[in-house]
């Protein structure tokens, strides 16, 4: 009887693929282009359009205010004592919350020494004496009252004194952006200021004081 060689079957080979090809480079992204230069006359008329309005809504320091400006957080406010703070600034601290512009009129409004003698008695007395004293002593020239007449504290700014806005520095403190309607003048503190504008994050053209 013959015998049969068995043959193994052979194993399932996998099959080998070929490498799948580099995909194609991207193109390479142009650079940004620079942000333009603003329009020298888009900024020009800006300028002339919020110029004007500051002007006209300008109040004056003697009457109530209608707007509101409360303050975010509690900070100091310079109040100068004449015109260009030759006779140098009050400063008083106004609380989160409070409304500056009511703060500021209730300040100029008042007679020299007027906060010192409430609820001071005696003592406050002679220190509302001896401002107006100091008052007489230093020749604050009054722009409305005759000598004599009691005098308010916004009458040494000038004849019109008018609040345009408020410059706030880098310690937070708030400083009166003056403008004299009669004269057509403006001040803060000892020196002279003018309107300026930028383009804020929406594109919109505002005063360089504004809040965003």
């Amino acid at each position: 009887m013959s015998t049969v060689a068995v043959v193994p079957k052979p194993e399932p080979q996998e099959a080998v693929l070929p490498p799948a090809p580099a995909p194609d480079p991207e193109p390479s992204k142009p650079p940004a282009p620079k942000p333009s230069a603003p329009d020298p006359s888009a900024r020009s008329a800006a300028l002339k359009e919020i110029a004007g309005y500051r002007r006209v809504t300008a109040w004056a320091v003697h009457r109530w205010p209608l707007e509101k400006r409360p303050v975010p957080v509690r900070a100091r406010v310079h109040l100068p004592r004449t015109y260009r703070a030759a006779q140098g600034s009050d400063v008083r601290t106004v609380h989160e919350g409070m409304d500056l512009n009511q703060f500021v009129h209730e300040h100029y409004s008042q007679g020299l020494g007027a906060e010192r003698e409430e609820g001071l008695g005696e003592k406050g007395r002679e220190a509302k004496e001896e401002e107006r004293e100091r008052c007489v002593r230093e020749g604050w020239p009054n722009y409305v009252a005759a000598e004599g007449v009691q005098a308010k504290r916004h009458e040494y700014l000038r004849p019109d004194p008018r609040v345009a806005g408020y410059h706030v520095d880098a310690d937070g403190d708030y400083h009166i952006k003056w403008y004299d309607a009669f004269l057509k003048d403006q001040w803060v503190d000892g020196a002279k200021w003018d309107f300026a504008v930028r383009l804020n994050a929406r594109g919109l053209w505002v005063e360089v004081d504004d809040v965003d």
